[in-house]
Parts: structure tokens; C-alpha cells; sequence
């Protein structure tokens, strides 16, 4: 029985590594594909002449251009021939809309030699629309027909746009407790729509509405700044800021608030100093409203103003203070929203009260006397310690001789009253430096000391003996 012999397995034709020498050819052949250069965008406004460009990349020298077409896809997505340039027949507009009145080839021209057969140079077929209207807005494709190349084509969306035009203003208000609207700004025939934002120190919000514009596929927009009027409105500026595709920066349109209110009072002029006799004292009568004050009253709580007091519009002067100006004065004010009023209580004084420059020199004066007797209290205390210090350095009982202390030889101790008494010798020491020995010294001490010490007490001198030694013992003490 034969046996099959195994074929080995099959394997496909290497195609893939064919494709790039197959493109090495082609362009070695000169076959390339027709290049269109377009903008994808372009905007113009309304009832400008726009351009839109188109340019055929430069082809190979034998490339000849047999035709360039415009097309524009309409609302219902039918395709339009709206331009054609033919290098031997010229331009032809077929299409009533725009129509050959407000289309033409920007660069695109016949040869001065027109006739069958006469060509062109055609490369650059940039078309120009006029009187740019809301209806032309849309897709157009540009077509370049070559041979031997073929087609080649390019599709720019154009735009039309509007500027709109702007302006802002302030809504008078009176003073409610309710939301309204105190400032308005309007822009007006924006294609696409303005956005308006509000630039504000207060705490409102913006309320925005839209219209057709009075030019077909344009809109207006009106913001209005609404908040709670008070009184602090009145007065602040707040800002519109515009902005839209065809502003460089935005627009800035500034507003000053009107808010109409009644008369805001206080009054001025008292210094916590007027006392008896004080003349041409004044108050002042400060007042801040929406519209202008139209009167000022004064009185006082009694309902009668002193004599000395005389009314000048917003001032009250006091010609001379005397005990009848102890009171309450009250100033009205009047506008044509309202009424306000503000009291000021006065108080008289006997004497005039002392300025804080007269205060001064007497505060400073007993502070430096204080410090004076502290620093002569410190060096006395100071003196007195270190002149006890020294006499204990040279007393027999302190550290001067060893730490042997006093000496109780026979010779030394004499007998009162039934009691030992201690004595030290009195040998006298060696002179000092000035001529003086320690006994001198000591005496000296002990009377700087006693300049330091307050004296003894009489009961306490009354109370010692003098001995037949020369010691003093103490009457009142008991002796064992």
C-alpha cells in the first residue's frame, strides 16, 4: 500500500512588503493625489465682503487644470453649484443666490486673447462674496479638476457674525425691602448673542432676556442688575462687561446707582467740653440722602431752643454756654422721600476740663519722683549691707580670725549681778592707712550705721546699767 508523502503547509504570498515599493513607484512615475489648501473657518460680518481662499498645491509641470467649481450646501442639504471659472470661458454664477452680482474670482482672470482653445494659468481660486447676509452662512466646497490627476477638494464653513452695539444705564429706585431691578444693560444686533456678566461690590444677581435684533439673524440681549435697595446702594458703581467674538477685549460699561431714600442724621460738633462761659460753641448736622435736603429744623427735648442757640441751616451755634445749654438737642431733616433726625445730649461743666497735654507733665513728674526715692531707698539699703558686712569681717567673733571665736580666759570675765559678762580684750590693733586704728574705724562705722538706723528706743536706753567694767547689762534681766 503506498504511503501519501506529506506536503509541507502552504504559505501566502508575501503582499504587504509590495505596498511601499509600489508607492516608491508611483511617485517615481509622478502620480500624486491633487492637494487643495482651504481655510477650515472663515467669519465675516454682516454686510461685509468676505473672501474665502482656495489654492491648488503646485503640481507636476504636465498637471493642466480643467475646471474650478464652488459649491454651497443649502438648508435642505441639496449641493449648489454657485461659481464656476473655466481657463478657456471664464467665470459663470449659475445659481441665483448670491448670483453673479455680489460673487467674483479674487485672482482668477481670462487671458486678454479670449477664444476656443486660449488658457489660463489657474491656481488660485480664492471667491469673494459682497453684501454678507444671514442666508449665505454655510458649508462651501471649492473643486479643482485636473488631468490627468483628477479631482482635488477643499470644504470652509463660513460664518456670519455680527457686532452689536452696547450701552448701560441706571434704574432710579426708592428704598424698598423687595428685590428690584437698579441697573440695565442692552446689547443690541450681537450675532452669535453678547454674553453680559456684572461686576459688583453688592450682593445682587443678574436677570437676562433675549429678542430678535431689528436685523434678521441677529439678537439682542438686555441683563438687568437686581438686588434690595438700602440706603448703601446709593451711590456705589457697578459695572457691565460685554463680551462677543468680535471685540479684541471685552467691554466695560460703568453705572452709578440711584437708590432714593430718606435723610440719613448725625450730629457733630461736641467735644465732652463745653462748660460756662464757653462761647461760639457748634453743632453740625450731617446728613446723607437721595434726593438733596430741602429743610433742617433744630429743637430740643423741652421743644424750646436756648437764647443763646441760633439756627444756620445745618449748624446750631452757641453763642455763649450757660446752664440752660445743659440739654438735649435734636436736628430734622427733610428731603422729598422723607424725614430724619438725629439728638445729641450736651453736658455743661463749671470749669473747663483739663487737656491731656496738661496731664502729661504732672503724670511724668510723679513718676520721676517715684523713681527718685526708689533709687534712695536702693543705695541706702545697699550702703547699710555692705558697711555690716565689713565690720563683721573685722569682729573677733566673725571670719577675720579663723573661726576662733570670742575668748573666755579668767582676765577676761568680770561678775554682775550675779551673771558672767563677757568681755574681748581691748588691745589696740594696728594703725591703717590714714593714720587711724581699728577702734577709730569702728567708732566711724558704728556712727554711719546709726545715720542709717532709725535711734533706739528711750525705754530701751532707760534700760541698761553701765558695770564697773565698762559693760551694760540689762536691769529687767534675770541673772542665774
Amino acid at each position: 500500500m503506498a504511503r501519501a508523502a506529506a506536503l509541507p503547509p502552504s504559505r501566502s504570498p508575501p503582499t504587504l512588503p509590495l505596498l511601499p515599493l509600489l508607492l516608491l513607484l508611483l511617485r517615481e512615475t509622478g502620480a500624486q493625489e491633487v492637494q487643495v489648501r482651504v481655510l477650515p473657518e472663515v467669519r465675516g460680518r454682516l454686510g461685509d465682503t468676505v473672501e474665502l481662499p482656495c489654492h491648488l498645491l503646485p503640481p507636476a509641470p504636465e498637471v493642466q487644470v480643467s475646471q474650478v467649481t464652488w459649491m454651497r450646501v443649502d438648508a435642505t442639504g441639496s449641493t449648489l453649484n454657485v461659481a464656476v471659472f473655466h481657463p478657456s470661458y471664464g467665470p459663470s454664477f449659475p445659481s441665483p443666490k448670491p448670483g453673479k452680482e455680489r460673487l467674483s474670482f479674487v485672482t482668477a482672470r481670462q487671458s486678454a486673447a479670449t477664444g476656443q482653445g486660449t488658457k489660463t494659468e489657474l491656481q488660485d481660486a480664492t471667491l469673494a462674496l459682497g453684501g454678507l447676509t444671514v442666508e449665505d452662512e454655510g458649508n462651501y466646497t471649492c473643486e479643482f479638476a485636473t488631468f490627468p490627476q483628477g479631482t482635488g477638494r477643499g470644504v470652509t464653513w463660513l460664518r456670519a457674525i455680527a457686532q452689536p452695539q452696547n450701552h448701560a444705564e441706571t434704574q432710579e429706585v426708592s428704598l424698598s425691602l423687595e428685590p428690584v431691578p437698579v441697573a440695565r444693560c442692552v446689547s443690541t444686533g450681537g450675532r452669535p448673542p453678547a454674553r453680559i456678566s456684572w461686576l459688583s461690590p453688592l450682593d445682587g444677581e443678574a436677570r437676562e432676556s433675549q429678542v430678535a435684533g431689528s436685523v434678521p439673524g441677529t439678537v439682542t440681549v438686555t441683563s438687568r442688575f437686581t438686588l434690595v435697595p438700602l440706603g448703601q446702594a446709593d451711590g456705589v458703581k457697578v459695572t457691565c462687561k460685554v463680551e462677543h467674538e468680535s471685540f479684541e477685549e471685552p467691554v466695560l460699561l460703568p453705572v452709578i446707582l440711584s437708590v432714593r431714600y430718606p435723610p440719613e442724621v448725625s450730629i457733630s460738633g461736641y467735644d465732652d467740653n463745653w462748660y460756662l462761659g464757653r462761647s461760639e460753641a457748634t453743632l453740625n448736622c450731617d446728613v446723607r440722602s437721595n434726593p438733596e435736603p430741602t429743610g433742617y429744623g433744630w429743637s430740643t427735648t423741652s421743644g424750646i431752643l436756648p437764647a443763646s442757640a441760633i439756627e444756620r441751616g445745618h449748624q446750631l451755634i452757641i453763642h455763649s454756654v450757660d446752664r440752660l445749654v445743659n440739654t438735649t438737642f435734636i436736628c430734622t431733616v427733610t428731603n422729598a422721600v422723607g424725614t430724619g433726625h438725629a439728638e445729641q445730649v450736651v453736658l455743661v461743666r463749671d470749669t473747663p476740663r483739663a487737656s491731656t497735654r496738661d496731664v502729661g507733665p504732672v503724670v511724668w513728674g510723679a513718676v520721676g519722683g517715684t523713681l527718685l526715692v526708689l533709687l534712695l531707698l536702693a543705695g541706702g539699703s545697699l550702703t547699710f549691707i555692705l558697711l555690716r558686712m565689713r565690720r563683721r569681717r573685722k569682729s573677733p567673733g566673725g571670719g577675720g580670725d579663723g573661726g576662733r571665736g570670742a575668748s573666755y580666759e579668767a582676765k577676761t570675765q568680770a561678775f554682775g549681778n550675779g551673771g558672767p559678762v563677757y568681755r574681748m580684750p581691748t588691745a589696740p590693733g594696728p594703725p591703717g592707712p590714714d593714720g587711724k586704728d581699728e577702734e577709730d574705724e569702728e567708732d566711724e562705722e558704728e556712727k554711719a550705721e546709726k545715720g542709717l538706723m532709725l535711734p533706739p528706743s528711750p525705754t530701751l536706753e532707760d534700760d541698761m546699767e553701765s558695770q564697773l567694767d565698762g559693760s551694760l547689762i540689762s536691769r529687767r534681766a534675770v541673772y542665774v
